[in-house]
């Protein structure tokens, strides 16, 4: 069992290390998606404020040329300049038209497109970033059209060195917190964790080149201060730019284990529900093994005290047929032969006492036992009792304390009065050389009676107390057999209680004695 539950931790343990290092896997990935697009979101911001009006012939120019390759047109390719009514406000646009023929089926075909003027290009791009491109818009003829024309100014060497310079010139006077959007990249991250499916709470930090926290203005509720860099991870924003200051993003995710726990819960639920299993069988198995050795101490026992019970009678038995077989003993005096039958008939009576009780037991154990309903008195049962057992003490006695008046109850005359025996007998035969007991009833109530035997015998240990009403149970003595019986007499008293709704309990303590005491309560005699 301990070596299944360890291999089940090292399992546990190993799908942690394989689930935590795919997600910082995942994690790491997902951050070099969200630095590269904030670079390119950034750097097109950047960029189209350098196109002015000194730029609108080469824009032209790119136009013309990306439209014909677009779509097929002849060379009569015409742009016009319009205005049109957008939000608001007029916004300048830019009307290409071009014509196309196809020689084989002779059908000429007129094509054209709005594409935004460079001048409105920047806030357009802007707007964009904001709002966010759609799919229809990206699908677009116009909006590929700008694209295209971007890319090839983008790649003339000539444009491109102006806009390095120039932008070399800015962002090497612009403060870290100056060139970062905070709002902007809070928005971005969210959005690409979205879209990647890391679904999981996290907050970031920007440090410079010295490992010190960039200051903003004013922060999103994601940007932490006081962020722990040992358990973050790191990458570096504008990676495309070796220029600028090298600024590095950290982001925490404070709820890691929440997501690992989320991915590994069926398998961790499925390991703990198997040791689970396997800790109850073990224990119902070790617990039943436990009983069945007690089980068959405990018939051992009985076998060794019902052997020594039955022995005794057996061999007076067997004594008195042999003095009787003898001739020379009953030839002159008949009357010798007496007390050899009345020596045979009180052990047979004995043998057919022990076979009786075994057989109530085995009645009681199978539930078929029928209580009869007799008006009883207690009073008068236990002063009977007492009587007769007080014949069968040789040194010391049994003293009796009653209460005033009647005391009377329903029950079974015949078992009731077995109970009280067994439990008068069983003071006397574990009672020291000297006798010394106290039967006792007391009225508690209107309702409820209680008979207490008390002896000052040999007493009970506390490990044997909760076992005394067991059936075939008798506390070990070893081999001696000094004491006679076979540990069905309480259990027998117990049952009888039970039966009839009462409640028998035990105080004792070894080497002073014990106490045994009957609660009837008669609110139950019709139950």
């Amino acid at each position: 069992m301990v070596a299944l539950v360890i291999l089940q931790l090292y399992q546990a343990f190993q799908l942690y290390e394989k689930k935590s290092e795919e997600l910082s896997t995942q994690m790491e990935n997902v951050l070099s998606k969200v630095v590269i697009r904030h670079e390119k979101a950034s750097d097109l911001q950047r960029y189209t404020s350098f196109f002015g009006n000194d730029f609108s012939g080469q824009y032209k120019q790119a136009l013309k040329q990306e439209f014909q390759n677009l779509v097929p047109v002849s060379e009569s390719v015409s742009i016009r300049d319009t205005l049109i009514y957008e939000n608001g406000k007029d916004i300048n646009y830019l009307h290409i038209t071009g014509d196309s023929y196809d020689s084989l089926t002779h059908v000429k075909a007129t094509h054209s497109v709005l594409a935004r003027d460079v001048s409105e290009l920047s806030s357009y791009m802007n707007q964009g970033l904001k709002s966010g491109a759609s799919q229809k818009d990206i699908d677009d003829l116009a909006f590929q059209l700008d694209k295209r024309v971007l890319n090839s100014l983008f790649n003339k060497s000539k444009y491109i060195s102006e806009m390095m310079v120039s932008a070399f010139r800015q962002t090497n006077e612009i403060l870290p917190s100056e060139r970062v959007n905070l709002a902007f990249l809070d928005s971005m991250i969210s959005k690409t964790f979205e879209v990647e499916d890391l679904t999981t709470t996290f907050n970031y930090a920007i440090f410079n080149e010295d490992d010190e926290i960039v200051s903003f203005p004013s922060y999103t509720d994601r940007y932490n201060l006081k962020i722990d860099t040992a358990i973050t991870k790191s990458v570096r924003l504008f990676p495309g730019n070796l220029f600028d200051e090298e600024l590095t993003l950290h982001v925490a995710f404070p709820q890691k284990n929440s997501v690992l726990f989320n991915e590994m819960w069926l398998t961790l639920t499925v390991s703990i529900l198997l040791v689970l299993l396997v800790v109850l069988s073990f224990y119902v198995m070790f617990k039943t093994i436990l009983h069945q050795r007690r089980l068959a101490e405990v018939k051992s026992d009985f076998i060794s005290n019902m052997t020594h019970e039955f022995k005794t009678p057996i061999s007076t038995i067997s004594l008195a047929c042999e003095a009787m077989s003898d001739s020379d003993m009953t030839k002159n005096d008949l009357g010798s032969v007496s007390p050899f039958i009345k020596m045979i008939d009180e052990e047979n009576k004995r043998l057919g006492v022990l076979v009786e009780q075994i057989l109530k037991t085995a009645v009681l154990d199978k539930g078929d036992i029928k209580m009869k309903r007799d008006n009883l008195e207690l009073n008068e049962i236990v002063s009977k009792v007492v009587a007769k057992s007080k014949i069968r003490i040789p040194k010391g006695g049994i003293r009796l304390e009653q209460a005033p008046g009647l005391m009377p109850f329903i029950g079974d005359a015949v078992h009731t009065n077995n109970l009280v025996s067994n439990l008068v007998d069983n003071a006397i035969k574990y009672s020291k050389e000297e006798v010394d007991i106290l039967v006792k009833t007391e009225k508690i109530s209107a309702d409820k009676y209680r008979l207490s035997v008390i002896d000052k015998g040999i007493g009970i240990k506390n490990e044997h107390l909760d076992k005394i009403f067991d059936k075939l149970y008798r506390v070990p003595t070893g081999n001696v057999h000094n004491v006679k019986g076979y540990g069905l007499g309480l259990n027998y008293v117990k049952a009888i209680a039970e039966v009839q709704g009462w409640n028998i309990s035990v105080k004792s303590k070894f080497g002073e004695g014990s106490s045994f005491v009957l609660l009837i309560d008669k609110s139950k005699e019709n139950e």
